[in-house]
């Protein structure tokens, strides 16, 4: 198997191998009229009465038949989500003529069972539109046959990188593993430039039409390995949703899923790089599973390769039994019995690699900023935040503040000050059960970076002290109350800001 035979092997064509600069030109055409029928996340969520990285194989029947309408919106969804044959009538309907001569030119549509079938997914994520490979192994392609060059669909881990990662100003951002091209393209709007790189020829081909898709021009694809491709270049932001999947023996290999024997292999590589390719101050995130978390943080600083100089967050979203992380990735298999056999040797391969724990998650590495204070120098620190599970929604300002505060403690003198202000997402819930004591927690349905807390009486006083009045830390700093607010800080449920300027505002 060769890369960039995915199209070939099914359909005796590759998309988007035909696309020129006309091409491109054109393309706005297919954005203005999908989004003139609705096809956004908003719209797609209420025809189908659910998100739409929800939608599983399994109900696209029943969306199909007994949900969706006739509208241009219904045929939308049937066309580049549900995979299903659409009459030419209702395709015409839906896109006008330039619209259409572009995707039939670029091998996306395409003549079957007597009307127009989509080679594509076309998924609604952070105000993109995003071309993909279909995904979660529907009925499109038959039995288990999956090729390595697939261009991954759209999942919670791609879209949960996008809200994870800060979106303050970078002059340079790369994207590593760039597939769809996602994280380019939610990092163009902070960006003044983007570079994104994959191995994979076909990916770059869909990243480079979902570009000219969004309208977006400050974004470059470039086929390379990891940071082949940009040596000798430091960048402001780097992202990246590498393959982090353990490899099964006598599995296929899956160009876009495998990360080695211990689902590591490109991770590790990745983060040593982050001396090289970091400016000082930048950021490094990535999604990624989090096997063994309580020896992670030794395995981060090892990849490092460095005593000092980097600040490590890892954020963990949920826990997954070992088995039940080994039955998802066997989803492919056609019959129960194959995806049993297939999660079994999964299992055993887990095992034979000593992964005993998986988590979901990100790590976001932190080169210090440079200069001669004292915040330049000292250990390398990896401290864990638990979310509140799956992160859907932008957390990337928790993310700044976490190293701002760390960079306040290493820096900070005796006369250093600021005040606590409480995060106003979060509230406090107290309950008293009848003849119990009361009890306290700090929840935050609205933040998913904030796990809720049960807290202490004294964390409550803390808590509320701050919602009524200016905390100064300086007052905190050596009490009984210091470990209180520095866990809140971490936690994000308390920011510590500097201090208004006199007479002036605090913004």
């Amino acid at each position: 198997m060769t890369l960039d035979s995915f199209s070939d092997r099914h359909h005796g064509r590759a998309v988007f191998a035909t696309m020129t600069p006309e091409h491109r030109a054109a393309i706005g055409a297919v954005r203005d009229d999908l989004r003139a029928a609705g096809y956004d996340e908003d719209g797609v969520r209420a025809a189908l009465g659910m998100p739409v990285l929800d939608l599983q194989p399994a109900a696209f029947h029943h969306l199909d038949r007994h949900v969706l309408g006739t509208d241009p919106l219904a045929t939308a969804i049937r066309l580049f989500l549900l995979d299903r044959v659409v009459a030419e009538k209702d395709v015409r309907a839906l896109l006008g003529e330039p619209a259409l001569d572009v995707l039939f030119s670029l091998d996306v549509l395409g003549e079957a069972d007597g009307g127009l079938r989509s080679q594509v997914h076309l998924t609604c994520a952070h105000d993109l539109l995003l071309a993909t490979d279909t995904g979660r192994y529907s009925d499109w392609w038959t039995g288990a046959d999956d090729l390595s060059d697939r261009v991954m669909y759209i999942g919670y881990d791609s879209a949960g990188l996008a809200s994870v990662a800060p979106r303050d100003r970078s002059r340079r951002t790369l994207d590593l593993c760039s597939g769809s091209g996602i994280q380019s393209l939610v990092a163009s709007r902070y960006s003044d430039e983007v570079v994104g790189v994959d191995i994979n020829p076909r990916a770059i081909r869909f990243a480079r039409f979902n570009a000219a898709l969004n309208g977006i021009e400050n974004v470059t694809f470039v086929l390379g390995d990891l940071l082949g491709p940009v040596a000798g270049r430091a960048f402001d932001r780097v992202v990246s949703n590498p393959p982090f999947v353990p490899e099964v023996p006598e599995g296929a290999r899956l160009l876009y899923r495998d990360g080695g024997p211990d689902g590591e292999r490109l991770l590790a590589e990745i983060v040593a790089g982050a001396g090289r390719i970091l400016e000082p101050g930048g950021l490094m995130s990535i999604t990624t599973d989090l096997f063994n978390l309580d020896d992670l943080p030794r395995r981060i600083g090892e990849w490092l390769g460095v005593r000092d100089g980097f600040d490590v967050l890892v954020l963990v979203e949920r826990r997954f039994p070992v088995w039940a992380y080994a039955d998802t990735h066997a989803s492919h298999a056609p019959t129960a019995r194959e995806r049993a056999a297939y999660a079994a040797r999964m299992v055993d391969a887990l095992e034979d690699v000593g992964i005993r724990t998986v988590h979901t998650g990100y790590i976001v590495v932190r080169r210090r900023p440079g200069g001669t204070g004292r915040g330049a120098a000292g250990p390398v620190t990896v401290e864990t935040v638990s979310a509140a599970g799956p992160v859907r929604r932008p957390a990337g300002t928790h993310v700044t503040d976490h190293f701002r505060f760390l960079d306040r403690e290493r820096e900070g003198g005796p006369d250093d000050d600021g005040v606590l202000l409480p995060n106003p997402a979060v509230r406090l819930v107290t309950s008293a059960p009848p003849g119990g004591a009361e009890t306290h927690r700090l929840v935050a349905p609205e933040d998913d970076y904030v796990a809720d807390m049960d807290i202490s009486d004294l964390t409550r006083k803390l808590w509320q002290a701050t919602a009524v009045s200016d905390v100064r830390w300086s007052v905190i700093r050596g009490s009984a109350l210091e470990p209180v607010a520095r866990e809140l800080v971490r936690q994000g449920a308390l920011t510590l800001r500097d201090l208004p300027a006199a007479g002036g505002s605090d913004g």
